[in-house]
């Protein structure tokens, strides 16, 4: 287990949010009435912004905006009970946000939208997600989190994945000499059975990461492709055609970095 101690500095305001806190919001109130009641409890440090007119557009710029900023919480889906909460966050202006899965539930236009937004905060950002494009496009550097410590990992996360595939290599490469170190076969039962156990888990994972790594140099390739046309003079018909077709290679290079992400995890655990 990891242990240690904080010590908050001066003026230290935290923002959290992860996928429980929706349980913050009341099914019954609408976006505005939350806002206000927040606005209200924070007292007068926040007087200017807390007219209706300005958190109105202030809950525009999270896509809360017309009449749905006067929809219940309850009737809202997974994604925009999350923007809400994010909204509400972000609001009350902290220096440290922690964030754990911020995207899930989300749709690929509320995360671009969260990448840009995170991308201006100024304060520091602490993020847990298995969400790649995010991590790329949001995070300055990473933290390795094993084998009991938190440490600095020097890389992106392509140098994350080759981590994982040589951490697992050596792991292979630790059972066997331990194999061939045992001098009477009794004690080398229960070794080599565990090693191979392993050893069988890991192949199918490194095989999939390799598919995916394929899939995600073609679909990137496509998209970078499309970009390029799109930046061009395009008949207004083709123009929609390739936003739609962009649509699709943007939630097919999510889903792919999501199954990655989620692989080398599952591969990271065997090699422990």
């Amino acid at each position: 287990a990891l242990a240690g101690t904080v010590t908050e500095g001066k003026g230290l305001n935290i923002g959290y949010f992860a996928q429980q806190e929706l349980d913050v919001l009341r099914p019954q109130d609408n976006p505005l009435e939350h806002m206000v009641r927040m606005a209200r409890e924070m007292g007068t440090a926040a007087k200017e912004s807390t007219g209706e007119q300005a958190l109105r557009g202030y809950l525009g710029s999270f896509n809360f905006s017309g009449d749905m900023v006067k929809q219940a919480v309850g009737t809202m889906s997974g994604g925009e009970k999350a923007r809400l909460v994010l909204a509400m966050m972000v609001w009350q202006r902290p220096n440290l946000l922690l964030l754990d899965e911020p995207t899930n539930h989300l749709d690929l236009a509320t995360r671009e939208a969260l990448a840009m937004a995170l991308n201006e905060f100024e304060g520091t950002l602490m993020l847990v997600s298995h969400d790649r494009a995010l991590l790329r496009s949001v995070c300055d550097e990473f933290w390795l989190v094993g084998r009991g410590v938190v440490a600095d990992f020097d890389g992106d996360l392509d140098d994350y994945q080759r981590y994982l595939l040589d951490e697992a290599k050596r792991m292979r490469e630790e059972a066997k000499e331990a194999t061939r170190a045992v001098a009477t076969p009794a004690v080398a039962a229960p070794a080599v059975p565990s090693a191979q156990q392993r050893n069988d888990k890991q192949k199918p994972l490194q095989r999939e990461i390799a598919q995916i790594d394929e899939q995600l140099a073609r679909a990137s390739a496509d998209k970078n492709a499309l970009e390029t046309r799109m930046a061009g003079t395009m008949a207004p018909a083709e123009m929609a055609d390739a936003g739609r077709r962009l649509k699709v290679l943007n939630e097919q290079i999510a889903t792919l970095e999501e199954r990655w992400i989620s692989l080398s995890d599952q591969l990271e655990a065997l090699a422990a």
